[in-house]
């Protein structure tokens, strides 16, 4: 008699979409539960790759995967977890778990899913424990009110999203850059009020269309909150920058760069 066939392994993915404290799961159509988004690693792909093109295929949405703390070297940004688990008739997936941080909530579901919540916990919701398990690490370093004000300036500015990057400012707030005073001598690296930051970063995005920030690490205490990011632009060395931004009332009064 001939030896069963191996059962099936399968590289997969499962992305945690985080916006505004909550997380996006979805009612998976064939499986009937309550799952992150998801699906396998197609060949040639790096899970990450893969863990972008499900969101955005599942979604509609695209989103910053951060680099978190205790990340190893060569880790890609993003990685929450890995486990195993059975997938039914796909048999054993071998599953990468990342988070990504999402600009908005327009989701766009495909037609594998039957609906879709933005949650605060799971166990609430028809979900495997291994996906409550997941919810709770990926919100577990959620930062503070305040320390949300610097992921979220990540997020806008990659985003090339001036109204609401200056909707975190206050009117009369004050930015220090040495970039500044290079490209604008006459400011001596200084400006005030919004209309003279809109001017500035509309300038940087007119020259600078490829240009990113990619979070390093972001604490906060009762008043200020500290960034740092690595700028990456195409032609340029990356460079290691921090940013101090000074709040009040939940709005950045002054921000400061500083290069590494």
């Amino acid at each position: 008699m001939p030896d069963a066939a191996p059962a099936r392994k399968a590289f997969s993915v499962s992305v945690l979409a985080r916006n505004g404290g909550e997380l996006l799961l979805v009612h998976h159509r064939r499986l009937g539960r309550w799952l992150p988004v998801g699906g396998e690693v197609e060949p040639g792909e790096a899970p990450l790759e893969a863990a972008s093109r499900e969101l955005r295929e599942e979604t509609g949405l695209t989103g910053h995967f951060p680099r978190l703390p205790g990340a190893l070297p060569g880790e890609p940004p993003g990685l929450v977890g890995y486990e195993e688990h059975e997938a039914g008739a796909k048999g054993t997936h071998l599953n990468f778990c990342f988070v990504a941080d999402v600009d908005g909530r327009d989701v766009r579901p495909n037609d594998e899913i039957l609906d879709f919540a933005w949650v605060r916990e799971a166990e609430s919701q028809n979900a495997p424990e291994n996906v409550r398990i997941l919810v709770r690490r990926a919100l577990g370093d959620w930062p503070a009110p305040l320390a949300r004000i610097g992921r979220e300036w990540l997020s806008r500015f990659n985003a090339r999203d001036l109204d609401g990057l200056l909707a975190l400012y206050a009117a009369d707030a004050v930015h220090l850059s040495p970039k500044l005073a290079v490209q604008k001598p006459e400011t001596k690296g200084r400006v005030v009020g919004k209309a003279a930051l809109r001017a500035w970063w509309q300038d940087c995005f007119d020259r600078l269309p490829g240009l990113r920030y990619v979070e390093r690490a972001i604490a906060a205490d009762r008043s200020r909150v500290f960034v740092e990011y690595l700028r990456e632009c195409p032609g340029q060395a990356p460079l290691e920058v921090a940013e101090r931004f000074l709040c009040r009332d939940g709005l950045i009064v002054e921000s400061a760069v500083f290069h590494g």
